[in-house]
């Protein structure tokens, strides 16, 4: 007790300790939940691929697309597609991430350098079925899914560099269940709808600081508290939208667009393991629920195609995609108290906003197919460009999406009225190299002292292996 007492006078004389840093030392639990969660949806975004078949032509499907893939790209060729068909197929998605933190001048003029960190997750399997049918007919089609996103997992040292904005993020799922409708009027033109829900479970484990600007460093690990969260959404509603028309032959247009979702957890839990340092050795976090919310962007795909009979296609897509939209994240814990703190009387922890302000993107991808042996044997190949959504002076291992270039290869092979497909494709991000960042430390406690912690080289690039089969009744 006689320690505590010291620490307390200590802690009345800083002058930058305010009642409100004071309530931050609560706060700083829930800030690494939000941001966490974060990484579940945004953190590194997206893949612009999807589907076995439609991967191999890296992505350039928005028109040219005949099986259930449609669905997804562009709901209006469903009404193309021909007889019963039910696609299965399974993508193996990794992330190679490396990041070497630059060197830090510390305040007694020694220098701290640090370990290259990497992602240490193996990979995961992304799957998804698919059904349509024509109903018998030239003029309708209905289709229903299920597909995920083109996402890889992501998990670092527990002690690394970067460990102030990720630590494992590997069990977070995220998929999407669709049902569609087209309607083709005229053999040139068919339009078509898509209600979707989408669902996200996430799991994820992080760091934040609570250094308070006395007694330690501030990145001491005795300053770290461990936090650990699981939320979930099972119903956030969504569409999709598509036309699609042929003016002449050979040539045919297509567009879509993907509504955005607006996501919310309730009754989330998180734990969050008190820092090891004597200061926290009497405290205790009551309370284990909060509420979560989040928005993911709209998007608007282009495509043109060219078709030379049964032979080859070739088709070129572009898109916009809006997530700036997802400018900050809400958190809103229940009930959640830090008490018998040294420092501080009890304190609640109240509603509070974690800005994001992500950048727009936009894409191109061309690619096409070759049937090598009509009805039988085709092979297909593409590339494919994507813009960042990450700032640079805030790209990290928690946000590392910048500039994508894709080559990708695929093929198919037809047996009776099933199709066998494979694809690859490797994404490669353009390096990067921040040196102004301001990624900084989660720590609300004393925000004054928090320092950017992404400084550094960035390397990354993600490999995709897909099989999978369509039957067609």
């Amino acid at each position: 007790m006689k320690t505590i007492s010291t620490i307390n006078r200590i802690f009345n004389k800083m002058h930058s300790i305010s009642t409100s840093h004071r309530v931050a030392t609560a706060v700083f639990f829930a800030t690494a939940m939000c941001s966490f969660a974060t990484q579940a949806q945004a953190g590194g975004l997206f893949v612009p691929l999807g589907g076995v078949a439609t991967s191999g032509r890296a992505g350039a499907a928005v028109v040219s697309t005949r099986d259930p893939n449609a669905i997804a790209y562009n709901p209006a060729l469903i009404a193309l597609n021909e007889g019963h068909q039910i696609l299965v197929d399974a993508t193996w998605a990794m992330l190679n991430l490396e990041y070497q933190r630059s060197p830090q001048v510390e305040p007694n003029g020694t220098t701290t350098t640090f370990q290259k960190v990497k992602n240490e997750a193996v990979g995961i399997v992304i799957p998804q079925i698919l059904f349509t049918t024509d109903f018998g007919t030239d003029q309708f089609g209905l289709g229903v899914g299920l597909f995920p996103p083109n996402a890889a997992p992501a998990k670092f040292p527990a002690m690394g560099a970067q460990r102030y904005a990720i630590i494992d993020m590997s069990n977070t799922i995220t998929f999407t269940t669709e049902i569609a409708f087209a309607w083709r009027p005229h053999p040139r033109f068919s339009i078509g709808a898509g209600i979707q829900n989408v669902t996200f479970v996430f799991r994820g484990t992080g760091v934040s600081s609570t250094y308070f600007g006395v007694l330690a460093d501030q990145e001491d690990p005795d300053m770290d508290s461990v936090i650990t969260i699981n939320a979930s959404d099972y119903f956030t509603p969504s569409a999709n939208f598509g036309i699609w028309a042929e003016p002449v032959d050979g040539f045919e247009l297509g567009a879509s667009f993907q509504l955005f979702s607006d996501h919310a957890s309730k009754n989330g839990k998180f734990k969050a393991a008190l820092p090891n340092h004597y200061v926290y050795e009497h405290s205790r976090l009551e309370g284990s629920k909060m509420d979560l919310t989040l928005s993911l962007p709209w998007s608007v795909k282009f495509g043109v195609r060219y078709r030379h009979a049964d032979i080859f296609d070739i088709e070129l897509d572009a898109w916009y995609t809006g997530w700036s939209r997802h400018d900050n994240i809400k958190i809103y814990p229940h009930g959640v108290w830090l008490r018998d703190n040294a420092l501080v009387d009890d304190v609640k922890v109240g509603t509070f906003t974690i800005p994001r302000q992500m950048k727009d993107t936009w894409g191109i991808a061309i690619g096409g197919d070759w049937n090598i042996l009509p009805k039988t044997l085709a092979v297909r190949a593409g590339m494919l460009y994507e813009s960042g959504a990450a700032h640079d002076d805030d790209y990290s291992t928690f946000m590392y999406d910048n500039h994508k270039i894709g080559v990708t290869l695929g093929a198919s092979y037809t047996i009776s009225f099933v199709r066998l497909d494979f694809s690859f494709a490797h994404v490669h991000q353009l390096p990067k190299t921040v040196t102004h960042g301001r990624f900084k430390q989660y720590n609300l406690v004393y925000p004054e002292k928090a320092h950017a912690t992404n400084n550094g080289d960035y390397k990354s690039f993600y490999d995709f292996i897909g099989i999978g089969a369509n039957f067609t009744f």
